[in-house]
Parts: structure tokens; C-alpha cells; sequence
């Protein structure tokens, strides 16, 4: 089956972002197709750290609002929710923060009671899975009645995209989150774990924003925003993710999860795009990318001399000294707890780090970088 996917130009987000979502769900057949009056929809945007929307780190509250007035036009019950990145407690106050520092709490500040503070998480079932058979997950998006998926568009360092198919791992509450990185080390396994999270939470649509979007070392602060004027949608993750990596001109299977996808059979990468014709040239992936294909040369060496290269040549996070402020985030993010801090910064112990470049995403004061550093 063809998926549907809607591109639409936006050039910003004051004028152009209601007409282009409009035309996105138009496209799409219209709010009303997705959203029944009287239903719970949770709108979930990507809450990753704390971080002003100028950044291009976290989806934009007038993006998200614009969303959420189109529910309320419907008869829908929206309520925005999220689970912020692995170092960052899923707690009442760290949302209040969160909701603070992201802009949420003054866009929305004639609807704060529909920003979530329920913590509550509830262990559901993974039927048919790839890798996991039950996972913790916020109690709250599971009992919604419609999720539609707000990814923003982003690099990243350990998946090379954060589209709409990782932007659900945000389901996972808080903390909780450095667990999977400690269990699935490998990208193949990881990859799988966020596809299970994906059919379990089974969003019903996403809205991507890509007017702000987020390039090189995603996805957080390391990373550089680019304006790229774009909106994508889709009833399907996957198709938007497919589209989102031909926008940039990025090969299918050079994304993990869209090519474990493509080798189960759990997606086509076969879409119809509707709207505008957009590419965006010169998108700077992470410095972590190595290839855009299985038949690049540096592709086929790292496949041959793995290990060889994973020690030699891989990236690996480094304090920077004079910019940390000894927080602790990073500490709390690390799944294998292979980061102390000193009298001065925190110091990373490279025999226990396994590279998930969870600190590096989590820093807020963007004081750990990547660098080859031969052990």
C-alpha cells in the first residue's frame, strides 16, 4: 500500500504555520478523520531537554498549540505529553521546569491545566515484537484515545534521524530510558526496541515540525538549528521518516531503524508525497555518520574491521572542562554509570562507556563533545 505523506512549505511560525498546517491536514483528509468529538487525544511533542524553541531542540509551542487548537475546533479533549530525556527526573517540579524553559508555559498560558503533570506509567504488553515482549510506559498516553506524534525534525548522533518513528520513545518515562541504551548496545537492537514502542504506542498521526529544524550533531545542544521551512504528515511513521531522509538526501538503509524496518517488512519505503516539492541541500549529519550507502567504501570497512574501527575511530564524548558546571545530568543519563564528577567537571571512565551518547544528548550546558579519542 502507497502511503500518503504531506509536504507543505512554512516559513515560520507567527505567519505562515496555521495556513501550512491547514493544508497538511487537508492533504491528509482533514482533523476530522482522526480526531471524534469527546475523544482523549494526547498531543506529543519532543521534550528532550530543557531548551528555549529558538535552539531548534525541542518541538515549538506555537507549533504544537496550532495542533492543539485544531483538536479543540473538532470536539476533541487534547493534552500535550511527553517524557524529557534520560537525564532529566519524570517528576511534577522537572515538568513545571520543562514546560517553563521550552516556552510551553507562556503559549499555552490560558490552557496550563491541559500540560500534563500525571506521572503515572503502566506495563503494557509488546504483541509480536522484535526484541521486547512488555515495556513501562506512561499510563496516561496509553489511555488516550488518539496520540498524534509532533517529532521535530533532527540529527542524531546514535540513530542519525529523530523523525517520527524516535520521537515515541518518548513514551518511556524519564529515567528509565538510560536502561535501554545499557540492554540493546547494539544499533540493530536498539533500532528494535524502538520500533516495538512505536506499534505499541501506535500513534495515529504525525505532524513533523520542520520549520526550525536541527542538523549536525543532534539531537540536542551540540546540534546547529537551520531554518528549512517545512511541515511533513503522515498517518504512517514510517513514510514520514522515509520522506524526512529523501528531503535531506539520505539513503533509506542508512538509518538503522528505517532499514530494520524494510528488512522485517514492517514498512514499505514505497510513498506518495503531496503538496510541495522540497529538498533541502547540504544537511549536515553528525560527525557519527559514516556512509550513505551499503556499497561506500567506508561503509563496507566499517562492516569488515568493526571492532578495529569502533576503538580507533568512533567517536567518543569528552568534557569540556571550562563549560561544565558539574549539574549531574549527565551522571544520572549514563546507563552503564561510567561518569563521575570531580572538584572541578565531570570525568567519563572510557572502559565502561559503551557510546549511546546519551551525556552528550543531555548536557544542557552543551559541555560534552565528540571526539576520536584512542583508548
Amino acid at each position: 500500500m502507497t502511503e500518503i505523506v504531506s509536504v507543505r512549505k512554512a516559513e515560520d511560525y507567527e505567519n505562515s504555520l496555521s495556513g501550512a498546517v491547514d493544508k497538511v491536514l487537508n492533504d491528509l483528509g482533514g482533523i476530522e478523520r482522526f480526531v471524534k468529538r469527546g475523544d482523549k487525544v494526547a498531543l506529543k511533542p519532543n521534550f528532550i531537554v530543557y531548551s528555549a524553541p529558538s535552539k531548534g531542540i525541542v518541538t515549538h509551542p506555537l507549533f504544537t498549540f496550532e495542533i492543539f487548537k485544531k483538536v479543540l475546533e473538532v470536539g476533541g479533549e487534547p493534552f500535550v505529553i511527553d517524557s524529557p530525556g534520560s537525564g532529566i527526573p519524570f517528576n511534577k517540579p522537572s515538568l513545571r521546569y520543562l514546560y517553563k524553559s521550552t516556552g510551553y508555559w507562556d503559549i499555552f498560558k490560558d490552557y496550563r491545566e491541559f500540560l500534563n503533570f500525571d506521572t503515572s506509567t503502566e506495563i503494557v504488553e509488546v504483541k509480536n515484537g522484535l526484541l521486547l515482549n512488555k515495556i513501562r510506559i506512561l499510563k496516561r498516553l496509553s489511555d488516550s484515545d488518539v496520540i498524534i506524534n509532533l517529532p521535530k525534525m533532527k540529527t542524531h548522533t546514535l540513530t542519525y534521524l529523530s523523525g517520527a518513528v524516535k520521537n515515541m520513545f518518548g513514551a518511556i518515562p524519564g529515567i528509565e530510558k538510560t536502561s535501554y541504551h545499557s540492554r540493546f548496545r547494539n544499533i540493530n537492537d536498539f533500532s528494535k526496541a524502538i520500533i516495538d514502542i512505536l506499534h505499541t504506542t501506535n500513534p495515529t498521526l504525525s505532524i513533523m515540525d520542520g520549520i526550525l529544524s536541527l542538523e549536525g550533531d543532534g539531537p540536542a545542544m551540540m546540534g546547529k538549528p537551520k531554518n528549512t521551512g517545512v511541515i511533513l504528515g503522515s498517518k504512517n511513521p514510517f513514510s514520514l521518516d522515509f520522506a524526512f531522509s529523501d528531503i535531506i538526501g539520505l539513503n533509506h538503509s542508512s538509518v538503522p531503524y528505517l532499514k530494520l524496518s524494510l528488512e522485517n517488512k514492517i514498512s514499505g519505503d514505497s510513498y506518495k508525497i503531496i503538496g510541495d516539492k522540497i529538498k533541502i541541500n547540504n544537511y549536515e549529519l553528525p560527525q557519527t555518520f559514516h556512509g550513505n550507502s551499503t556499497t561506500e567504501i567506508i561503509y563496507m570497512y566499517n562492516k569488515i574491521v568493526s571492532p578495529i574501527y569502533r576503538r580507533l575511530f568512533v567517536q567518543k564524548p569528552k568534557i569540556i572542562k571550562n563549560k561544565c558546571i558539574r549539574c549531574g545530568v549527565c551522571v544520572r543519563s549514563c546507563p552503564e554509570r561510567a561518569i563521575s564528577l570531580d572538584k572541578i567537571s565531570a570525568q567519563i571512565d572510557y572502559n565502561m562507556c559503551i557510546r549511546c551518547y546519551c551525556c552528550h544528548e543531555q548536557c544542557p550546558e552543551g559541555a560534552i563533545d565528540l571526539k576520536r579519542i584512542n583508548l
